[in-house]
């Protein structure tokens, strides 16, 4: 199926800004928040018809779609500094990296002055999956031991995945979190290993955990 995409704008009738669904050029619905909680209106076509949707495309762009609309997205300022530049706003972010830092900067074991986070083995297994549904990959990976706030690089323990740009996304982009799944079940589960991430956009921009 044809992948949805997100488009913020105003709408008539509403204070704040909206998330409407696109697939290729047919509206699917919109999302927008309602008192307490994120709204979904999913629409029919022209001819009053349902449509099909694929379920993980449609939760991953309604999870993005929420926390552009949620008035509690940034409740936690360094949440989004971490994964982007630091004191730079959600605008100025994309709708899947904030959410990817929505659900993992509190997760990081350990942070270093510049922002890197590193996971534990459980959380990192945990992230890739998150960046498969937010249509992000994971090109970059190295493991540590941690112990005393201290870091050591783990000899071997590795993951670089040359972004070419020839390889369209929809095939790029699983294989390359299949791949960083299978190397990360490859290394040792010591519970003092952390590992580390740089996370690929589809726009072929890149920026770490």
């Amino acid at each position: 199926m044809i992948p949805m995409r997100v488009v913020e704008t105003m709408r008539d009738g509403f204070d704040e800004p909206v998330v409407e669904l696109w697939r290729d050029d047919e509206f699917i619905g919109m999302v927008f928040w309602d008192e307490d909680t994120a709204v979904v209106q999913i629409y029919g076509d022209d001819d009053g018809d349902v449509k099909d949707l694929d379920v993980r495309e449609l939760l991953r762009v309604l999870d993005v779609a929420e926390s552009i609309v949620s008035p509690y997205a940034m409740s936690d300022p360094g949440s989004v500094a971490a994964a982007g530049e630091p004191g730079d706003g959600w605008q100025d972010e994309d709708p899947a990296t904030l959410a990817l830092a929505e659900g993992f900067d509190h997760r990081a074991r350990h942070r270093s002055d510049d922002g890197e986070g590193f996971f534990s083995t459980e959380d990192a297994e945990a992230l890739i999956r998150r960046c498969d549904e937010l249509d992000l990959a994971v090109v970059e990976m190295e493991a540590f031991e941690l112990g005393d706030d201290q870091l050591t690089a783990l000899a071997g323990q590795t993951l670089h995945i040359e972004l070419d740009g020839s390889t369209p996304w929809n095939v790029f982009r699983p294989t390359a979190n299949a791949r960083a799944t299978d190397t990360l079940l490859d290394w040792d589960p010591d519970p003092t290993t952390v590992v580390a991430f740089v996370i690929a956009l589809p726009s072929g921009e890149t920026f770490v955990a």
